[in-house]
């Protein structure tokens, strides 16, 4: 096992074990303060004061507290984004630990490192933890507006709805973010979004299950820009219908006989010079 991958599996038992053990402790905590700026807000991260005191303990929280200060430091949001993908990997055997605990109290060092996964476009890992996240009722570290749901959602389909290709391979992804909505607050044009996002990721496979999905954005947001795919897509099936009809075929066929006896018994047909 190589030293990352020891230092991951180390942190995701250390990570269960905190959990399991902040739900008996006392829940007095020592903040410190960093900053994100990568979205433009102020963030405060909380490091529980058993955890300062272990010495022993990878502090994977302290680690946060001080790449979020290198990030306050950097002016450039792509390379913001360049560091968030390089420290990433860091965390997950952290994440794998802590999303093997549920109930779970608020972990705003998650929520950063959900955050960080839509950032970098890592989205199996945001949808992960935003499920998580969700089902354990956490918020948003403070100076966001948008719930976790909302986030989540909103930066997923602007990028599916971007790159059609990417949005057939994650499909089953953007069903999974329809599902992370359910019951969560969420502005209509958000919702619109990620419908129209499946409807493009099912368009020529599922062309069914496209039109409803189309017909779903348009219906949270007429202006969801998915009403020129919507009709074509109808007149495709419309097309189809026609043509694998069985009563068009023989239509068709009855249609062909006609026309061809009729040529038969017209001589007019077939002589261009008039006769007097």
């Amino acid at each position: 096992m190589g030293m990352n991958s020891m230092r991951q599996h180390r942190e995701k038992m250390l990570a269960e074990k905190a959990l399991k053990a902040q739900q008996s402790l006392d829940p007095r905590q020592k903040v410190v303060t960093g900053w994100d700026l990568a979205s433009g807000h102020d963030q405060s991260v909380q490091i529980p004061a058993e955890v300062l005191n272990q010495g022993n303990v990878p502090n994977v929280e302290l680690r946060m507290f001080n790449h979020l200060n290198i990030l306050k430091d950097e002016k450039s949001i792509q390379e913001r984004i360049v560091k968030k993908a390089e420290w990433l990997p860091e965390y997950l055997g952290y994440i794998d630990g802590c999303l093997a605990v549920s109930p779970a109290p608020q972990n705003t060092t998650l929520v950063h490192l959900m955050i960080w996964a839509c950032d970098v476009n890592d989205f199996e890992l945001a949808v992960r933890i935003a499920e998580y996240v969700v089902l354990n009722d956490m918020v948003m570290p403070e100076g966001y507006t948008r719930s976790t749901a909302e986030f989540v959602t909103e930066q997923c389909a602007e990028v599916f709805i971007d790159d059609t290709d990417l949005a057939i391979a994650n499909a089953s992804l953007i069903e999974r973010i329809i599902n992370l909505g359910d019951g969560e607050q969420m502005v209509d044009e958000v919702r619109a979004k990620i419908y129209r996002a499946l409807g493009d990721a099912l368009n020529q496979a599922q062309p069914m299950e496209a039109v409803s999905a189309y017909k779903n954005a348009l219906r949270y947001n007429p202006k969801a820009g998915c009403k020129k795919d919507l009709e074509q897509l109808e007149k495709r099936l419309r097309l189809t219908a026609t043509e694998s009809s069985p009563d068009a075929t023989v239509g068709s066929q009855a249609d062909s006989t006609t026309a061809s006896a009729a040529a038969e018994s017209d001589p007019a047909s077939t002589d261009s010079t008039p006769t007097e």
